[in-house]
């Protein structure tokens, strides 16, 4: 079996057979569909398994219910079942393009038996608009990281919602923390464990469609706070794991730090329960930050218009 295809789902009765249809009118057939229906209150777990007996799909699609945990405790069941070479995110919400896996295994062909590869990553349409989703790769520089798109890409070009496919016995190892009442933890969490050691085939092609939708995270501006708790796990990360063990030089090392460290301390206040995890050992850098963080908010929002 080739891809496994993750579609968590919460509440999304009404999006999520688009979702299904796309798959199942691919060209590439060599894949399984596993649904990971997080606790839905609307049905949307029986309307998958309808579609799949009224189709006569076989047990490659299939539908697994558990409590609502959010997003990353659907991906965390996902990876635990994957049977596929290549694990492939998709939204319940978004669709895959026409002939995308067909496309995509080419690709992913090309990187199959290279260990320094972790996966393949494309485009995204914005189906409001019909244009891709951020800035077009630079392909002549085909050969990055998912380190290198987190710190790197940032600095340079526009970078959202890109599309991957990523070696599934690289995934197996990880798994998302989870904890009572968190129900959102950055997918860069794992992503940047990858990008420690691991390269992506970087590729131009759009292989999906997605739709913005207003209960969606993305058009959300309060999701952070909300979510302060999965966030504080994503930036401890950071500060203790990742860019500590990136093979960068000094100054980006030092950059990436204090980035770090300020995002870290926003999220220190926005979790006014004291909710989330802690850093183990706040660092003179760490210190530092928290006494220069209205300094570097106003820089921040002065060359990007926001936080």
């Amino acid at each position: 079996m080739y891809f496994t295809i993750c579609i968590p789902v919460y509440d999304r009765r009404a999006t999520v057979l688009r979702t299904l249809e796309s798959v199942r009118a691919q060209s590439f057939q060599d894949l399984e569909v596993l649904i990971v229906d997080d606790g839905s209150t609307d049905g949307s777990g029986d309307v998958c398994e309808a579609y799949i007996k009224e189709n006569g799909l076989d047990d490659r699609f299939r539908v697994f219910r558990k409590p609502n945990g959010g997003k990353h405790s659907a991906l965390n069941a996902g990876i635990g079942l994957a049977r596929g070479a290549f694990f492939i995110i998709l939204d319940s919400d978004d669709w895959l393009t026409d002939g995308a896996l067909e496309k995509l295994h080419g690709l992913c062909e090309q990187i199959a038996e290279d260990d320094s590869f972790c996966g393949v990553m494309g485009k995204s349409l914005d189906s409001s608009t019909g244009r891709m989703i951020g800035d077009p790769f630079d392909l002549s520089r085909p050969v990055s990281s998912y380190f290198e798109y987190h710190f790197v890409m940032t600095q340079k070009m526009h970078v959202r919602d890109s599309f991957e496919a990523v070696k599934t016995a690289l995934l197996k190892p990880f798994r998302f923390p989870e904890q009572p009442g968190m129900r959102f933890v950055p997918e860069a969490w794992l992503f940047d464990q990858l990008g420690i050691k691991y390269k992506l085939l970087l590729t131009n092609e759009i292989f999906q469609e997605k739709e913005y939708l207003q209960d969606g995270m993305t058009l959300d501006p309060d999701f952070k706070r909300r979510n302060a708790c999965g966030f504080l796990y994503h930036y401890i990360s950071r500060i203790e794991n990742v860019v500590s063990k990136a093979d960068v030089p000094a100054s980006l090392r030092f950059r990436l730090l204090v980035l770090s460290w300020w995002r870290y301390w926003q999220c220190v206040d926005m979790d006014a329960e004291g909710k989330g995890p802690r850093v183990g050992r706040v660092t003179p850098l760490g210190r530092l930050v928290r006494l220069g963080s209205p300094v570097i908010e106003a820089v921040f929002r002065r060359r990007y218009g926001g936080a």
